[in-house]
C-alpha cells in the first residue's frame, strides 16, 4: 500500500515542484477559510513562521506538521501530499495506528478522520467526540454548497449553523449545508456526544 510516509520519501527526489505544490495547497486553503497565519498557529500548533515558511515553499514540512496543519484546515491530508492511487489492488486499509487525529485545546474535543484518503477522493468522514459540559466551535464554513451529514450515535448534542440550532438524541442524523460556521453544543451532557460526519465538497 502506498502511504504518507511513501509519498513525503518520494518528495525528496520530486524536489522544489511538491514543495510549491504543498505551498500552494496549504495557502489556497487558509485563505478559504478566512484564517490568519496567526489563527491557523493556535488551531494546529504549529508555529505562525513556520507555517509562513511553508506557505513560501521555504521549508519542507515533516508527516507530524502536515498531518497538524490538515487536521487544522479541516482537509484530508492527501490533499496537501497529493497522494495517488496505487497500481493494482482495490482496497486500501488504513490502520487504527495510523490514523490522524486532532483535540481542540479549548473545549477537549477529538477528531479523527476516517479511512484511507487517495487523490481524487474529496469525500471525509469524521469521527468527532464532544467531551460533556463543552461546547466545540464555531468553525469557519467550507466551501460554498458543502454539505455536512451528521449521525449522533452516543449522547445529545445542539448543532448551530450560522443562526440556526437543531437538538439531536443518539440514533438522530440531520443533513447540512455547511458553508457557515458551526458548531457542537454539549454543555448540558452529563456524557461525551460522539458524532459521525460525511463531509461532501460541491460538485465542480
Amino acid at each position: 500500500m502506498y502511504t504518507i510516509e511513501d509519498r513525503l520519501a518520494d518528495m525528496a527526489t520530486i524536489g522544489d515542484t511538491a514543495t510549491a505544490g504543498i505551498a500552494k495547497a496549504a495557502r489556497d486553503r487558509r485563505e478559504r477559510l478566512g484564517l490568519s497565519l496567526r489563527a491557523l498557529a493556535v488551531r494546529s500548533g504549529v508555529s505562525s513562521s513556520m507555517i509562513s515558511d511553508i506557505e513560501r515553499g521555504a521549508k519542507s514540512p515533516t508527516i507530524s506538521t502536515l498531518a497538524a496543519l490538515a487536521e487544522a484546515l479541516e482537509i484530508p491530508l492527501a490533499v496537501l501530499v497529493d497522494i495517488a492511487l496505487p497500481a493494482g489492488g482495490t482496497i486500501h486499509v488504513e490502520r487504527s495506528s495510523e490514523r490522524a487525529f486532532a483535540t481542540d485545546p479549548a473545549s477537549g474535543a477529538t477528531r479523527h478522520r476516517i479511512g484511507p484518503v487517495l487523490a481524487g477522493s474529496k469525500v471525509e468522514i469524521i469521527r468527532y467526540s464532544v467531551p460533556p459540559r463543552s461546547v466545540a466551535g464555531p468553525f469557519p464554513g467550507h466551501a460554498s454548497g458543502t454539505l455536512e451529514h451528521l449521525y449522533l450515535a452516543e449522547g445529545r448534542v445542539g448543532v448551530t449553523l450560522g443562526t440556526e440550532t437543531a437538538t439531536l438524541e443518539a440514533g438522530d442524523s440531520c443533513i447540512c449545508l455547511a458553508d457557515r460556521p458551526h458548531g457542537f453544543d454539549n454543555s448540558a451532557g452529563d456524557r461525551a456526544a460522539l458524532i459521525y460526519l460525511v463531509i461532501e465538497p460541491p460538485s465542480p
